[in-house]
């Protein structure tokens, strides 16, 4: 199958880039002039150069190609703008270029975060209505709107993981770095619960999808098959992996929501991503972020295989061998 991957350079598209070429597909990434694509140098791909902001460049993209990957997403910014503009006008622009080039199947790789927290203890279903609680999942659920205003055009499925973490992650490396210097902050008691997804897992996941046949539309939620973890859970693991007995303060919401404040004005002033942002915090502080893969298993056979300590193991060792831990 002829593949579009935007994201390829990034965390989750790299390691899409990597499954999805291991399976046979012959790949076009959709880079930037200036996008470091070292990730996936060992990657045989066609190159793309374009941009989801310009909508020009996107149609030549599209031309072609028998399916698309959208991974691309802006994770972490100052403004709610910022997240608007890539992640819902961003998937308009390129599901209008792929559905008027012919392309067959569009699949977004969305985020739990776009439908919200459960209410409860109990996964919600991956067709609930959305109800997202941060910037980020309005502007991933925005992004689906939008991507549904193309429905009937293309194949249409939407994948929502939760946690993504793995080898050449950015978003967790300070809990890795902590955990290597023997200790790490939890937000209030911890015991707040997640699922999570290994990254290679999540790309092997949506390989599976591109092996099933069509649907008009469907909404798949992967997970780690251990989960639900809770934070406590966690951190234990990222001790075992360090061979640390971790220190672990309990640190009030409201530093927290402070510090991200802090972290998010010096970016401003350097033109920069905070690593750290409110919205981040907001989504830290609910009680669940839990999800159902069932769906996702019978339509396409899909589990997950790799347990948490073996990819939590992975992880810390890409961490020490990049000096990043």
């Amino acid at each position: 199958m002829r593949v579009l991957l935007t994201g390829g350079s990034g965390f989750v598209g790299g390691h899409l880039a990597h499954v999805l070429a291991a399976e046979g597909h012959e790949l076009r990434l959709l880079v930037r002039p200036t996008s470091d694509t070292s990730f996936v140098d060992d990657v045989e791909f066609e190159r793309a150069v374009g941009d989801l902001r310009q909508a020009e460049t996107l149609h030549s993209a599209c031309e072609g190609m028998d399916a698309v990957v959208h991974a691309a997403a802006v994770l972490r910014a100052v403004q709610q703008r910022d997240f608007m503009h890539a992640n819902r006008q961003g998937t308009r622009q390129l599901a209008e270029a792929a559905a008027n080039a012919g392309v067959e199947r569009f699949v977004y790789v969305s985020s739990i975060a776009a439908r919200g927290p459960a209410p409860g203890l109990e996964p919600e279903s991956p067709e609930t209505p959305l109800h997202p609680a941060s910037a980020y999942g309005r502007s991933k659920a925005a992004g689906e709107e939008a991507l549904l205003e193309h429905r009937g055009r293309f194949s249409i499925t939407i994948i929502r993981p939760p946690v993504v973490y793995g080898p050449a992650d950015t978003g967790l490396q300070a809990f890795f770095w902590m955990a290597q210097r023997g200790f790490c902050v939890r937000l209030d008691d911890g015991s707040n619960l997640i699922d999570v997804i290994y990254g290679p897992d999540l790309a092997e996941a949506v390989g599976a999808v591109l092996r099933s046949s069509p649907q008009e539309l469907a909404q798949y939620d992967p997970r780690s098959e251990e989960g639900p973890f809770s934070w406590n859970d966690m951190l234990t693991c990222l001790g075992d992996v360090a061979g640390k007995t971790l220190l672990i303060p309990s640190v009030p919401g409201a530093v927290f929501h402070g510090f991200a404040r802090c972290l998010e004005y010096w970016a401003a002033l350097s033109n920069g991503a905070p690593l750290l942002d409110r919205t981040r915090v907001t989504e830290m502080r609910q009680r669940a972020w839990i999800c159902d893969a069932s769906s996702l298993t019978v339509d396409t056979g899909w589990r997950a295989k790799t347990p948490l300590a073996v990819g939590m193991q992975q992880t810390m060792a890409w961490y020490l061998e990049q000096g990043l831990a």
